[in-house]
This record gives C-alpha cells, structure tokens and sequence, in this order.
C-alpha cells in the first residue's frame, strides 16, 4: 500500500528496512553513518522540537541552505508534521517571502543568511531560526542550532511520542508540503502536496532503472529547483545508500573516499567537474577515476554538452535525465 503522508512513508520505510544503513554524512574528518532507525530518530526529534515552538501543520518555514542531510532531514521534520518548506535561493528572496508575510514564519538558515538575523525590518516576520551551521549559539534566544534542536527535541520525544503520531498521521495527501518560487517576485508558484512529492519519488524510482540495496548515490545539490530538493529523497524511495556533500570542492574530494556507483549532478555542474578534472589530470582519460571509480551512472536534470557526454559514454559511464524531478524551477 503506499504512504500517501510523510509521516506514514518514513515510518513504513523504517519498519521495511530494519537497522540498514541508508546516509553518511561528514563528522569532520570522518564519516558518520546513519541507519534507517537513526534518520527517523533525528527527523522525529526536530519535529517534536517544533511543536513544542508553537509550529503546526499549514505553518510555513522559509529555506535558505544547501541541501546537505542536515536541511533534508529538517525538511522531513516539517513534512512529517503537515509544515509546508518555502526555499529560497538568494538573500534578496528570503527576505521577500518575509517581507510579504500577513503572520511570522519559522526561519532556516546557513552560516550565508545569518545577516537575516540582525535585519530589524524583519524581526517581527520571523518567529524562530533554526541554523545549520558551526556557530556557538546559546540556548535561549530566537535563534536555535540544528544540533540543539536534536537534543532538546529527542529528550521531550518519548512524551510526545502519541501526539507527534496523532499530527503526523492526520496530515491529508493533499496538504501543500513545498512552494517554490514564493520569493522570486514573478508573481508564478509551484506548489506540490505530500501526495505529489511522494508521487514524484515512485515515477523517478522508475526512471533509474534496477537498483541494487547497496548501490550508494552522492550528490552535491545546493539550489531550491525540484530537482535538486527532490533528489536527495530518493534514498527513501529506493532504499539505497546517499551522502550529500556541502560544496563543490568536498565533492570532487570525498567521491573518492565515498565511491559511489551513482552520482547526482546538474548538468552545469558535470560539465564543470569533466573540465576540472581533465585539467588535474592533463586529460579526460581519468574521468571515471576522478568520480570515485566506481561511478556507471550520473543522474542529472539536463543531458551534458556532446564533447562531456561522449567522454563520460567513452569511460562507461551513462547519465539519465529524471524529467521526473523537473517539475518547478
């Protein structure tokens, strides 16, 4: 039967596939990983934070981060318990959609929209900061670490346990769960329900072609477009194994570490990384070593230009367009 809320998507998924390892994320100079049981811990634990903060289904948070794990994991919090995500791709964006608020919004951030923080024509739009980010931050105050939100959010999770059940599995498959370009000042929205998401996921699933459960995808994903929000759930949906890297320089550096057999990239970002590569190297010749070595295939929004594409096809590698994902700008 499939899940048509996320709240009974994650806990179905968690229950099919037991204790398997599903991310890994950077923890300095290691890799931490993160089991089925783990994701649904951490993402039920932010989530009882954010009720405990007044947030409640129909609320909306606006997003402006990369798509590391920590802003998916956020995300699936506010999902799980009927929130809509509002991403936003430029300083100049966020602060439109808070400008153009009628009631205050919860805010997450990275370390580039701390100047958010201090703008005082906004004070009174935002509601709460969460910020995924290094930065010491104390515990009182309207700003609010990810990390604290884990804690302060798994230590109340055992009491809420039945309300945060009772939320989440009264969401409806209709309710709105993401609008992009709410900020883009065109005036033109694309909003998609938690049906629609989840929907989404299964024709991509489809897309890709057999997977194997311990065939592992990588991604570097930093803007708002459905693609790049989308892809990283894909994990979820397929069951494999999915790290996400913070910038482009960790990608091109831990791929090789991490090796995966799949990767997720735009099509400007392969085009880029075959050039960077190929001048290393002094050719295309070490492409797929580059890609960590095991690479066969690179998921991307837009087919790469021919010379790119015909070296990656000269070196095995195949790359599928998931029109599927490209659904809003």
């Amino acid at each position: 039967m499939k899940q048509r809320n996320f709240h009974d998507f994650l806990t179905h998924r968690t229950k099919e596939n037991g204790s398997r390892l599903l991310f890994q994320k950077k923890d300095g100079w290691s890799w931490k990983q993160v089991t089925w049981p783990d994701l649904l811990d951490e993402v039920e634990s932010i989530a009882c934070f954010l009720l405990n903060s007044g947030f409640a289904p129909g609320r909306e948070v606006v997003v402006f981060c990369p798509n590391t794990l920590k802003c998916l994991f956020f995300e699936l919090a506010v999902f799980m318990i009927g929130g809509i995500s509002l991403p936003a791709a430029s300083t100049e964006e966020a602060k439109k959609i808070l400008e153009n608020s009628r009631e205050s919004r919860f805010l997450l951030r990275a370390d580039a929209g701390r100047e958010l923080d201090s703008d005082l024509s906004l004070e009174r739009k935002v509601e709460r900061i969460f910020a995924i980010s290094d930065e010491k931050i104390p515990v009182e105050g309207k700003t609010v670490s990810y990390e604290n939100a884990v804690k302060f959010g798994f230590l109340s999770r055992k009491k809420m346990k039945d309300e945060l059940s009772a939320v989440g599995s009264s969401v409806k498959e209709e309710s709105s769960a993401v609008v992009f370009g709410a900020g883009n000042g065109s005036g033109k929205t694309a909003r998609f329900s938690q049906k629609e998401i989840l929907d989404v996921l299964s024709r991509s699933e489809e897309s890709m072609g057999d997977v194997a459960a311990e065939d592992q995808t990588f991604s570097y994903l930093p803007f708002c477009d459905s693609f790049s929000k989308f892809a990283n759930m894909l994990s979820l949906q397929t069951g494999t194994r999915g790290a996400a890297a913070a910038s482009m320089e960790d990608f091109l550096s831990d791929v090789l570490e991490i090796m995966p057999t799949t990767i997720f990239l735009r099509k400007d970002e392969i085009e880029n990384a075959a050039r960077r590569i190929g001048s290393a190297n002094g050719s295309s010749a070490s492409l797929k070593s580059g890609l960590g070595g095991r690479v066969t295939t690179i998921l991307t929004d837009s087919a790469p230009d021919d010379e790119t594409s015909g070296a990656l096809a000269g070196e095995g590698i195949s790359t599928v367009e998931l029109e599927s994902l490209c659904v809003a700008p």
